[in-house]
């Protein structure tokens, strides 16, 4: 489970330049090739590369924004499992067994 936005250590505010820098700079400062096959950064790398998946698309940032919203509202627990799992809708597709799922209970109306 990511926040997209925490991993990228920007606001829910920033525009599309400052979530390119973010990008940038956290994925050269964890880039597996730089790091001689650490495991870790390799999956910080991938958790990096996620988040600005999700947030340098306009639609599915919006989706993420509207998803996040959605669970807030539904309350801590259940945030923390709708997060989880339009990170993974907007990572593998809408086409997904979780979009699939998602889109049976609701959370994505």
């Amino acid at each position: 489970m990511i926040d997209a936005y925490q991993v990228l250590a920007v606001d829910r505010t920033a525009q599309d330049r400052q979530i390119k820098v973010a990008f940038r700079t956290l994925a050269m400062a964890c880039h597996p090739d730089l790091h001689g096959g650490d495991k870790g950064a390799e999956e910080r790398f991938k958790e990096v590369f996620s988040a600005y998946a999700i947030l340098r698309d306009p639609e599915r940032r919006a989706r993420y924004d509207e998803a996040r919203a959605k669970a807030r509202r539904r309350g801590a627990r259940q945030s923390a499992m709708a997060t989880m799992a339009a990170t993974f809708v907007l990572t593998l597709g809408a086409g997904s067994l979780v979009g699939v799922w998602l889109g049976l209970h609701g959370l994505l109306q």
